[in-house]
């Protein structure tokens, strides 16, 4: 049987050479790239037409047949190469080699494309002659796909720019699907500014099986869904409808991020139980110090004069005009001393100062399951407190910064290492969720430091490191009670009296209980206030990587628990991150 198929062929070889109007006289041998040679070993012949006619779309096979010259025997383990001649357009080759069986044979695929056009490809061996194909493309039997488009998620996000391909099933599968990485080269594409648009692909084969896909932006242009449907079949001469349901793709969290939040505690403190209230107590004492040298004079007077006049101590207070105007006397002196009328400004500021804290944190959140839950961790790195003591009208945002950065191990200002573990998840596609931890906080120790690092030696000239010296300095007991009784000495009602030595002694009774019960409390707080907080946050994504590059309008809730069991009213806090690496450290 081969040696007939190479008698058939030495035949129609010399009946061609009978028909030439011309004589070959190549010295040579060599009779062009398609011709034999003397020299080769094979000889190649097509396994079927080389006039091929393919419907648009299609793929058709090329084959070959390559056998011995010398035996007439089929030639195996051959390398065959294939290329197209001249513009390919959107044709393409399943592969650019194919290698002989053992009948001789070997074969590749054109994938015309969806161009009506003619395609020639070449067929070659270095030791045999080539053989070309000439491909019409043309629409024979095609059919039209319309690709309706849903968002699943509209309530969450509204999808934009959403491109549309068409692949072959032979070429491309759903597997394969990767809406954050680039796209392979599809037979058709086409980009639709919304799902109200619904892409349209006409001249596809009905021979075949495709493949749709979708990648759609969210409001940030960034990658936001997805959606693969296989299976897609045509019918000739009709518009095939095939819907396609667009997925969010939930934005992973996961890595280390640089957070600031902005954190108030001025009411929650007010209603945190006993701890809160020695705090609360100190700053108000701070705040308006003559307000409470006031007080607490009057319940010294209380317990001097309550039991000899019988009208009790209101009708002696309003007799000698103490209730309306003792508060106001003390201060007019501070306001009229300027170290005091000084103090008295910064106490103003002391409130806000130790109520409103900044806090630098590295958030780290650990690896996502299939629930798109996770382990977190925050680690406070450091505090910045502001007071803007010597800041005028226009200074800068930052001017007054009082910024306590963690140390080598991790401590702040003598705080401790202040760190909390939770656990959260990603929802609905782009919302972080931060559920409900502690944080323990040595907020006495935090005020102590503002006061004995910053404020006092600020408003003291370094002449105190204490709030009972630096009163003590500033106010002056026995100028405070003249100024109190006048020139004689002493105010009366109702046959009592109160002499200005007695209100000197009330004064630096006062004073010294005050800011000796401030300096005392603050050094005595070394318990810790115990927040219980959660948090939530919306997660962005910059670069279409899958991976949240920014938190943003982030906000932690709680309140303050104390050691009675209780608990403040909500206190809430700011916070905004930025992505620094993709380090979990082992969460």
């Amino acid at each position: 049987m081969n040696y007939f198929k190479l008698i058939l062929l030495i035949l129609s070889l010399a009946l061609a050479a009978c028909g030439d109007s011309e004589v070959n006289t190549n010295a040579s041998g060599e009779a062009g790239p398609n011709g034999p040679s003397f020299s080769d070993e094979f000889f190649m012949v097509p396994a079927g037409p080389t006039s091929v006619q393919a419907n648009v779309t299609e793929s058709v096979p090329l084959g070959v047949l390559l056998y011995s010259k010398k035996t007439g025997e089929p030639a195996a383990g051959q390398n065959i190469s294939y290329e197209i001649i001249g513009e390919a357009g959107q044709a393409s080759l399943s592969a650019r080699n194919g290698s002989t069986v053992e009948d001789g044979s070997a074969s590749v695929s054109l994938r015309v494309g969806s161009e009506m056009n003619t395609i020639q490809v070449r067929a070659d061996h270095p030791s045999a002659n080539a053989i070309d194909f000439q491909v019409s493309v043309e629409a024979l039997a095609v059919g039209s796909l319309k690709v309706n488009l849903v968002n699943t998620a509209p309530s969450i996000m509204d999808l934009y720019d959403i491109e549309v391909r068409v692949y072959k099933e032979s070429e491309y599968s759903c597997d394969e699907f990767r809406p954050f990485l680039p796209q392979p080269q599809a037979l058709y594409e086409e980009i639709a500014p919304t799902t109200a648009t619904a892409p349209v692909f006409d001249n596809l084969g009905t021979s075949q099986e495709f493949i749709i896909t979708a990648v759609a932006r969210g409001d940030r242009s960034q990658v936001a869904a997805g959606a693969c449907q296989d299976n897609i079949n045509i019918s000739a001469d009709s518009i095939n409808e095939y819907e396609l349901l667009l997925q969010l793709i939930p934005l992973s969290p996961v890595g280390t991020y640089d957070v600031e939040s902005f954190w108030d505690f001025t009411q929650a403190l007010e209603d945190s139980g006993s701890i809160g209230a020695t705090i609360v107590r100190v700053l108000n004492i701070f705040e308006n110090p003559g307000r409470a040298i006031y007080d607490e004079i009057i319940n010294l007077v209380e317990l001097l004069v309550g039991g000899i006049i019988s009208a009790g101590i209101d009708l002696f207070l309003s007799a000698t005009g103490l209730d309306d105007s003792f508060a106001n006397m003390i201060n007019n002196f501070i306001a009229e001393n300027e170290a005091l009328s000084k103090i008295f400004r910064a106490g103003n500021d002391l409130r806000e100062v130790v109520s409103n804290l900044q806090i630098h944190s590295q958030l780290t959140i650990g690896k996502l399951d299939s629930n798109y839950e996770f382990r977190g961790r925050d680690n406070w790195t450091g505090i910045t407190l502001y007071w803007r003591w010597n800041c005028d009208e226009n200074a800068p945002a930052d001017c007054g910064a009082i910024p306590l950065v963690a140390d080598a191990n991790g401590e702040i200002a003598d705080l401790g290492v202040l760190s909390s573990e939770w656990s959260g998840r990603v929802v609905a596609y782009n919302q972080l969720q931060i559920d409900s931890h502690t944080v323990s906080l040595r907020y006495g120790r935090l005020i102590l430091y503002i006061l004995n690092e910053f404020l006092l030696p600020e408003l003291t000239n370094g002449n105190a490191n204490s709030l009972t010296d630096a009163f003590a300095y500033w106010i002056g007991c026995p100028d405070l009670a003249t100024n109190i009784t006048g020139s004689d000495g002493e105010v009366c009602a109702f046959g009592a009296c109160l002499t200005d030595t007695q209100i000197e002694g009330f004064c630096s009774s006062a004073v010294s209980t005050l800011f000796g019960f401030a300096d005392l409390a603050i050094q005595n707080l070394e318990f810790d206030i115990g927040l219980r907080l959660g948090g939530e946050g919306t997660l962005v994504e910059l670069d279409s990587d899958g991976f949240a590059d920014l938190i943003e309008e982030g906000e932690f809730s709680g309140y303050i628990q104390n050691s009675e069991g209780g608990q403040s009213s909500p206190f809430t806090a700011d916070f905004e991150g930025v992505r620094v690496g993709f380090d979990t450290q082992n969460l």
